[in-house]
């Protein structure tokens, strides 16, 4: 067992007859290694080994890790500065997505002044946003609200406008979106990851598949778009919002613990793909008895989940692109290995 199974493995997989897409299916497995690696640890301890393993999303790792282990033994709340680092590696993350990876998910080579700007000079990202993304400086972008940002991407002045404005003319299928979760929701969702083996494989909220990440965050702002079933171009637009929000310190991402019983606990942490839990159980002595993890991931890609949603529309010559394009709008934490057959050879 290796550190690259703690991470997990993602297999997606869309059938076609030819004529049209007959079925899609994701699977994200993870074996339930860090029950294993920390079995018989103190919590505190068993926190602290963890999130080094992680090489995606460490510090929400950590984060999370560590509010499940406070909270067995009584209120668990993040340091400020947790917070502000876990925005910063959010950041990095939804900027990697925008400059490298969205130009080529739209057959554009990605922005190389954009790119250098960047790399330049780091702390800058709201002026390299402005200078080569929105056209005009964050604050106001921000000010145009809905309509606002849909006349920018018609007017596409910059590239990223163009994309968007583009997008809104493709429709396919979506899924209920999953909030930061309240107390009370937080310890529903604790219970069954601790109490359901295969709920870590295939989460569900109120007996659905769901998505998470920033659409879900900035859902308010872009429900017209999702409500018309223009879901690539809202889940681009709610990256922008909350990339252009990071930059300015206005994100408001969200953590917090719950105690279980006297036994069990579990903590929910933002991330830049969508929620992330741990959840801690000790035995009697207080040591680790099981540590379970759900990451974005799961939901995003749960099998009959947003992924296979976003292809119900797809033809058979456009299956590879379009699959591989859904893949990155949902932003898996894990390589996938993407499969694609045709149905009449096996018939």
């Amino acid at each position: 067992m290796t550190l690259e199974h703690l991470a997990g493995r993602l297999t997606l997989t869309l059938t076609h007859d030819g004529a049209a897409v007959t079925h899609c299916h994701s699977e994200f497995s993870r074996p339930p290694l860090a029950a294993r690696l920390l079995a018989g640890a103190a919590p505190a301890d068993a926190a602290a080994r963890l999130a080094p393993l992680f090489a995606v999303c460490r510090r929400a790792h950590a984060l999370a890790a560590d509010l499940a282990a406070q909270a067995l033994h009584g209120p668990a709340a993040p340091r400020p500065e947790a917070l502000a680092e876990l925005e910063a590696e959010a950041r990095q993350d939804i900027l990697r997505r925008v400059a490298l990876d969205w130009p080529l998910a739209c057959g554009d080579s990605p922005d190389a002044d954009f790119v250098a700007a960047v790399r330049a000079q780091p702390a800058a990202l709201g002026q390299a946003l402005q200078d080569y993304v929105l056209g005009e400086p964050c604050a106001d972008w921000l000010a145009r609200g809905y309509h606002g940002w849909l006349a920018w991407a018609r007017q596409r002045h910059t590239q990223y406008a163009w994309r968007l404005a583009d997008l809104m003319a493709e429709s396919c299928g979506g899924m209920p979106l999953l909030s930061f979760p309240s107390e009370g929701e937080l310890a529903v969702l604790g219970r069954d990851l601790l109490d359901d083996d295969q709920f870590a494989q295939t989460p569900s909220w109120v007996g659905s598949p769901v998505e998470t990440g920033p659409l879900a965050r900035q859902a308010n702002w872009v429900a017209s778009l999702f409500a018309a079933e223009y879901w690539p171009a809202a889940r681009m637009l709610a990256r922008l919002i909350e990339l252009v929000r990071l930059s300015q310190g206005s994100a408001g991402y969200q953590a917090r613990a719950v105690a279980l019983d006297p036994q069990r606990a579990v903590a929910a942490v933002d991330t830049a793909r969508g929620l992330l839990l741990h959840a801690v159980a000790v035995d009697a002595h207080g040591q680790v008895a099981d540590w379970r993890i759900l990451p974005p991931t799961a939901w995003n890609f749960h099998p009959e989940g947003a992924w296979a949603a976003a292809l119900d529309r797809v033809l058979p010559e456009q299956a590879e692109a379009a699959a591989r394009r859904a893949a990155l709008w949902l932003d898996p934490c894990v390589e996938y290995q993407l499969m694609i057959r045709d149905s009449r050879q096996y018939a």
